[in-house]
């Protein structure tokens, strides 16, 4: 299952996050950082400014397919003709998985499912084994957090 994020998880997710995600926040803002690290996470792009064929194609296009132009040359303007690494945030994403896991056996249970049926569910659906989700929810229990994001 890939995690993705959106803007205002994001936001609640920034201290997990690697400085080059930090920065990407500085320059974009969250809107476009999550839609980057959605499409490119884990990927090194180049964007030479100023050569005529690499803005018509090459990372320009891919830039272009999460990005509106304002976003592009902000991006390109802040980082000039540098390769650029869009982070993974695994970590982050990790935690974000996790905490939508809690909420989601948390939903079940309210709906009157039972924890087992409520594993047997979610946890191909997060992609996790089942004795992840029953670790997640051990140390969620230990932890006295209640269901839900942070």
């Amino acid at each position: 299952m890939k995690i993705t994020v959106n803007h205002d998880e994001l936001a609640q997710i920034e201290r997990l996050l690697p400085e080059s995600a930090k920065m990407l926040i500085h320059v974009l803002g969250y809107s476009a950082t999550s839609r980057l690290i959605n499409r490119f996470g884990g990927v090194t792009l180049a964007a030479k400014s100023g050569a005529a064929r690499e803005r018509s194609g090459g990372v320009h296009a891919l830039l272009r397919e999460v990005l509106t132009e304002d976003e592009s040359r902000k991006l390109i303007g802040y980082l000039g003709a540098d390769q650029f690494y869009i982070p993974r945030c695994d970590s982050a994403l990790r935690e974000l998985r996790n905490a939508r896991f809690i909420a989601a056996i948390a939903a079940r249970q309210d709906e009157g499912m039972s924890i087992r049926q409520a594993m047997a569910l979610l946890c191909p659906e997060y992609g996790i084994s089942d004795r992840q989700g029953w670790k997640l929810i051990r140390s969620s229990s230990e932890a006295g957090e209640q269901p839900g994001l942070f």
